[in-house]
């Protein structure tokens, strides 16, 4: 397990869209893998071409973003981006849209670390939704913990089928009160 005490967390800039984007891809092929993705369709899903797409969606979405937008980022000592969480709050509802980590950093802290500095800029006066993958019990104890909840609400993605035609499950969850 690495050692996060000389990780650094702070909102997130323009100039760290490449390097996040880069990040959650990483550490998302092993959740489809887990889903029955093959190598091909990760690779496919995870192109240069749809990175370099996603890098810009995200240089976009970081330029448009508004108070209610919350997305830090957690550098290394060589400021390395090594995790990072988004989260959004509106009028109504507040949502943790995802955390994301490298594999070395899972289990050390990091997570719960950038959690916590997303949740403090949350309207706590609003309920709290997360989705997340069905098949991730990692991240769904890691909510649990949190206080959260499932809803009993399961959707299936269609924005991420693999060759087959399967599209992931996800679960909604709610932070108890």
């Amino acid at each position: 397990m690495k050692d996060i005490t000389t990780i650094n967390i702070s909102r997130a800039m323009m100039t760290d869209a490449e390097s996040i984007q880069i990040l959650t891809a990483k550490s998302s092929e092993g959740m489809y893998k887990l889903c029955g993705w093959s190598e091909d369709e990760i690779n496919k899903h995870f192109s240069p071409e749809k990175i370099k797409e996603g890098i810009d969606k995200l240089k976009n979405a970081i330029s448009n973003f508004t108070e209610n937008d919350i997305l830090f980022v957690a550098k290394n000592e060589t400021s390395q981006i090594v995790g990072c969480c988004f989260a959004d709050k509106d009028k109504n509802i507040n949502k943790i849209e995802a955390v994301y980590l490298l594999d070395e950093y899972q289990g050390s802290g990091l997570a719960k670390r950038l959690y916590d500095e997303a949740f403090k800029l949350l309207d706590h006066k609003n309920d709290t939704f997360l989705d997340v993958f069905s098949l991730n019990s990692k991240a769904i104890n890691f909510y649990k913990k949190r206080g959260f909840s499932e809803t009993g609400k399961k959707f299936f993605d269609e924005r991420f089928p693999n060759s087959v035609g399967d599209v992931l499950e996800i679960t909604e969850m709610k932070l108890e009160r």
